[in-house]
């Protein structure tokens, strides 16, 4: 039997999602025992073929990307410099809904939880935490996590670890968010926690802040922008933050008095 590097590609991403050569058929529309000769070299896929298994094992689109050059097609999603004009609909469109959120707090987040901008009332609450300057969510999340400004933080942490392996399962292995999940994991004030301690009853689990004497609550949304062919762009997240009750909302409210 030969083997190919596409092959070896396929069924690992296969793998990866839990498919059997059948489920990929059925999902792929196409028969179990091509499935079998693609993974095994006996048959070499079109440009078409990638793209239509790419599209049914969910892959990232660097991913895709990836399955394309390895069966010897130019890639089929582009990756354009940050800078470039067919991306400034995208960066107009953060840059608004950023605007718009205020005087409630969102920032725009890429794939390893960088932060790409922030609204005014963002970074108020940055500075409040002190995580002022912070670049990055997980570190920033960690860095409060030495103090008592988060009331719930081993709560929130647990969460944001749960997303952390979701995200990382979905793109197939990620080596930086794997780091970072590595670092909420074996914080000190997470010893034996687990998913089992959030209280799962709760119509929203916010983050409750201790701040100005006064213990502010805050849930979040996430608006993203997969829809986005270029690939980095299209890992850009939006999360807006909202009041969980009318002392936080006052809270932030009043900064438009």
């Amino acid at each position: 039997m030969t083997t190919s590097a596409f092959g070896d590609m396929l069924k690992e991403w296969r793998t990866i999602r839990r498919f059997s050569q059948l489920d990929l058929s059925l999902e792929a529309d196409i028969s179990a025992r091509h499935v079998s000769f693609l993974e095994s070299g006996r048959a070499k896929p079109s440009r078409a073929m990638v793209i239509r298994l790419a599209g049914a094992l969910n892959m990232p689109k660097d991913m895709a990307n990836n399955a394309m050059h390895i069966a010897g097609f130019a890639p089929v999603f582009p990756k354009l410099e940050k800078e470039a004009a067919d991306l400034a609909p995208v960066h107009d469109a953060v840059a608004h809904m950023l605007t718009s959120h205020d005087p409630y707090p969102a920032i725009a987040i890429d794939r390893h939880w960088d932060v790409i901008n922030a609204n005014t009332s963002a970074l108020a609450l940055f500075a409040a935490t002190g995580v002022n300057g912070a670049t990055n969510m997980i570190d920033a999340l960690c860095a409060t996590g030495e103090s008592n400004v988060i009331d719930n933080w081993e709560e929130t942490a647990i969460l944001t670890l749960a997303r952390l392996r979701a995200e990382i399962a979905q793109l197939g292995g990620d080596r930086a968010l794997e780091r970072y999940a590595a670092q909420i994991a074996n914080h000190k004030r997470l010893a034996g926690a687990d998913l089992s301690d959030v209280d799962f009853g709760q119509a929203v689990i916010p983050s409750v802040f201790n701040l100005s004497g006064k213990k502010l609550s805050l849930f979040s949304t996430i608006a993203s922008f997969s829809t986005v062919q270029d690939v980095s762009a299209s890992d850009i997240r939006v999360e807006m933050m909202f009041p969980a009750d009318d002392v936080s909302k006052s809270y932030f409210e009043q900064r438009l008095n």
